[in-house]
């Protein structure tokens, strides 16, 4: 049901109710039109002094480039491409072999993660992190056993 501008809302005509929602947005936001505002000025930034601002004091010292330090380089997150009861049996192969996966709960936490590049590095295989198929073979071969 639409209002229409004769009804009223809690005994206020609805046109009266605008106003003064109107003003208030403009208080509140400090309109410049706002009623209270009138013969007033709004100052934004820091107070105005007496003297000019220098060229010094307005400008923004930036370093030269050699002076910013370069910002640590993210690690890649490492793949994973194996399905969770892979990634059981991989933590219990690290777990075999004396590294610290964790608790084997199929999950690739970050120890887990360090886990396999202690592997990889002690293994002479490049260090990547990854829990896919070559890691698993890899493990299965380091045991001796038959592979399957």
């Amino acid at each position: 049901m639409a209002l229409r501008i004769d009804e009223t809302i809690s005994g206020a005509p609805a046109v009266w109710m605008l106003a003064i929602g109107v003003t208030a947005l403009a208080l509140a936001l400090g309109h410049p039109g706002g009623p209270s505002m009138k013969g007033t000025s709004v100052h934004y930034g820091p107070p105005p002094s007496a003297e000019p601002a220098s060229p010094t004091q307005t400008q923004l010292a930036v370093p030269p480039v050699a002076e910013i330090p370069a910002l640590p380089k993210e690690e890649t997150r490492p793949k994973v491409t194996l399905i969770r009861e892979e990634i059981g049996e991989v933590q219990g192969w690290l777990r075999a072999y004396g590294f610290d996966p964790g608790p084997v709960d199929l999950m690739p936490g970050p120890r887990t993660i360090a886990a396999v590049r202690a592997f990889e590095a002690a293994h002479q295989l490049p260090e990547t992190g990854n829990l896919d198929r070559a890691l698993l073979e890899a493990l299965r071969r380091a045991s001796g056993l038959p592979l399957r």
